[in-house]
């Protein structure tokens, strides 16, 4: 993290009268400097906040913690010592905590928790049918997001750092390119950045973000937050470049503001190497603000309100373990918890590495007048002594075994830190019971189960304010042509594949806008299954008889599962976002396919039993290959005659009877057993 002057040198003010800088031709008004004013007191005490020790951290600051745990993952060495009574010992680290934090990590990434949307009154059918639609365009924004990449470097932050900080957005971004023309000249164009627009996520770093309450666990319940970081003088211009302020924006300089004079003056920030500024996001959640400043420039209105409908802050966070009953706004990181057994650790390795090197190789002790350097102690090496030298290995008693006992000793405490072999789940090698992965699988849930419960709530936060940036992005029109006083709106249309739907695989395909009108349900359903086949909902009237036989056939034929949604309603009713306890940790598909297969075994047994049913749902429907097409590999059953009433089992020509030909075949155990 580079250091920047700016709101540093506020907060530790030395700002008023002292600075000798040319002045700046930013003049800001009256408002702006209020504000200005107001967003320095701030950062003033979450400055303060984040350099404070605090005896949660035995007695360091939140930058000192975050430092030291970062260390400790990256399995940070010291410089070796210069002097030569000390460079022959071994300095080496073992990388226990990194080793344990990444298979903390592995289980706990195993299966990407997502948010769960379920219907706020589930007796109403429009209700519940809102919140299947929900339920896809959190999945479609999800990948929009890149979900799933955030999800794990978030796991890893939460066991690195004392929090985890998760910023969510949904932003629209545009580039100017070169449109080339036939004769090869070109005009610029502004298009929208598809890389940089959508729905974003970002784990923020600890000490980017500044808070006001260490002692408010809950980030929305913060009186204000600021975040505040370094980025390249390109990346604000694509950013703010359209502001009016931005002119007074140079890159490796602040702006500052001395109060003494009432002046706005330029000073060199050495840090930002002339090709950084520093941007500062200011939220305050009770005069509803959020305003961006970039090297000590307002970038916009000073009374810029949160663009957010729901009024939330866009952050969640969450942690590995809590640090006291809710009060305290960091966490206990894994990384922190093991500090001290990987201490102990590391100390007896390296006394082991020395040891050994004093076992294979002792100190000697030289008698007699003769001066016997090191380059005596050569393999093949003749060299003549007197009669009175002599050379003598000192005996220094070391016991490895000691030290190798408490190296054990001390792994085994810092396996009840994190998790051991057993512990995390893995079992025997071969073919396992369902109970016995069951009970793997309660073993590692007991391990990770109070980190998945942070991490559930961290998914749960995230997908609430998903929610809101859904409702207030996706359901709204864009004008589409002005003609006259004329305007249209146009809504937007998504498609979510690889959804399951009873055992096949449906693209859901969700339209909103008013439902397409028709004379009678039976033009009602053609026009739906056009739209199902791709047709878009203003084509209707004007497309061919031929186009519409088209797309009323691929709709037919086709996987395709349509919703039609009206935005106002949709928008007016509410959501919950839910995480069970089963989705924080659910059941693996090991321990479902054990499940089925011995059910199987048990049910296909029995007579009674509908045994295709049994094959298609527990046997060849739990496996990848066979499940979306059962019907492929049960054979088909042939008609069997009657035996007429009274007919003998066999017949007096010596010809196999029915219940032989049958029982030769095998095809009938449930016919061979009513027959006898």
């Amino acid at each position: 993290m580079i250091n920047t002057i700016s709101l540093s040198r506020y907060a530790s003010g030395k700002s008023k009268g002292l600075i000798k800088s040319p002045v700046s031709s930013y003049k800001p008004s009256k408002k702006e400097k209020e504000r200005i004013e107001q967003i320095k007191k701030k950062f003033e005490r979450s400055y303060s906040t984040m350099r404070k020790t605090y005896r949660q951290f035995n007695n360091k600051s939140v930058l000192e913690l975050q430092d030291e745990c970062q260390k400790l993952f990256l399995n940070y060495r010291p410089a070796k010592s210069n002097d030569p009574d000390e460079q022959w010992k071994s300095d080496a680290i073992r990388p226990i905590v990194r080793n344990r934090s990444v298979s903390i990590a592995a289980h706990m990434t195993k299966q990407v928790m997502q948010p769960n949307i379920i219907a706020q009154n589930d007796q109403q059918v429009s209700d519940t049918e809102a919140a299947i639609v929900m339920q896809n365009l959190m999945e479609y924004a999800n990948y929009e997001a890149d979900y799933d990449r955030g999800f794990f470097y978030a796991v890893i932050s939460a066991i690195i750092n004392p929090a985890v900080i998760i910023h969510t957005e949904y932003r629209k971004a545009y580039r100017t390119i070169k449109e080339i023309g036939e004769d090869g000249s070109w005009k610029k164009k502004d298009i929208l950045d598809e890389e940089n627009s959508g729905f974003k996520d970002m784990v923020v770093p600890v000490e980017e973000l500044y808070i006001s309450d260490i002692f408010q666990h809950d980030i929305q319940k913060q009186d204000c937050l600021i975040w505040r970081r370094v980025i390249t003088y390109e990346a604000a211009m694509a950013k703010y470049g359209d502001r009016d302020n931005f002119k007074f924006v140079k890159p490796g300089v602040q702006v500052l503001f001395d109060g003494g004079t009432d002046t706005f003056y330029e000073q060199y920030d050495q840090d930002l190497v002339e090709k950084f500024v520093e941007e500062l996001i200011y939220y305050h959640k009770a005069e509803d603000l959020q305003i961006a400043m970039v090297s000590g420039v307002l970038m916009d209105d000073p009374d810029q309100p949160n663009p957010r409908l729901d009024k939330k802050y866009p952050f969640v966070k969450s942690g590995y373990e809590l640090i006291d009953e809710g009060r305290f706004f960091y966490y206990f990181s894994l990384v922190r918890k093991m500090k001290d057994d990987a201490e102990v650790i590391n100390t007896l390795y390296r006394m082991l590495i020395d040891g050994t090197y004093l076992k294979v190789m002792p100190p000697q002790a030289i008698f007699g007048d003769e001066i016997i350097n090191s380059s005596v102690i050569y393999p093949g090496q003749m060299t003549t002594f007197g009669k009175d030298s002599k050379i003598q290995p000192i005996d220094i008693g070391i016991d490895l075994n000691a030290g190798l006992g408490t190296l054990q000793k001390t792994e085994s405490s810092l396996s009840e830190s994190s998790n051991d072999t057993m512990q995390s789940g893995q079992g025997m090698v071969g073919s396992q019971t369902a109970f016995e992965i069951s009970r793997l699988e309660q073993n590692a849930m007991i391990m990770l189960g109070l980190f998945g419960k942070m991490v559930a709530f961290m998914v749960r936060d995230l997908g609430e304010l998903r929610v809101g940036d859904i409702v207030q992005h996706l359901t709204v029109g864009e004008v589409d042509e002005i003609v006259g006083d004329d305007a249209s709106l146009k809504y937007r249309s998504f498609l979510v594949p690889g959804q399951v739907n009873q055992g096949q695989k449906v693209n859901n395909r969700i339209v909103f806008g008013e439902m397409p009108k028709a004379e009678d349900s039976k033009a009602m359903s053609e026009r739906v299954a056009m739209m199902e086949g791709g047709a878009g909902m203003d084509q209707m009237d004007s497309i061919s008889q031929e186009q519409k036989d088209s797309f009323l056939k691929k709709g037919i034929e086709g996987d395709t599962r349509l919703f039609i949604v009206n935005p106002e309603l949709f928008r007016g009713l509410k959501y919950k976002v839910m995480i069970s306890p089963e989705m924080a940790q659910p059941q693996s598909e090991n321990f479902k396919k054990a499940l089925a297969l011995e059910e199987f075994d048990r049910l296909i047994q029995l007579p009674f039993i509908d045994q295709e049913a049994v094959t298609k749902d527990l046997l060849l429907g739990i496996y990848e290959a066979t499940r979306f097409n059962v019907d492929k590999y049960i054979k088909k059953q042939e008609v069997l005659p009657a035996i007429p009433e009274g007919e003998q089992m066999g017949q007096p020509d010596g010809q196999p009877s029915v219940l032989n030909k049958l029982m030769g075949t095998g095809r009938s155990q449930d016919l061979q057993s009513k027959v006898l």
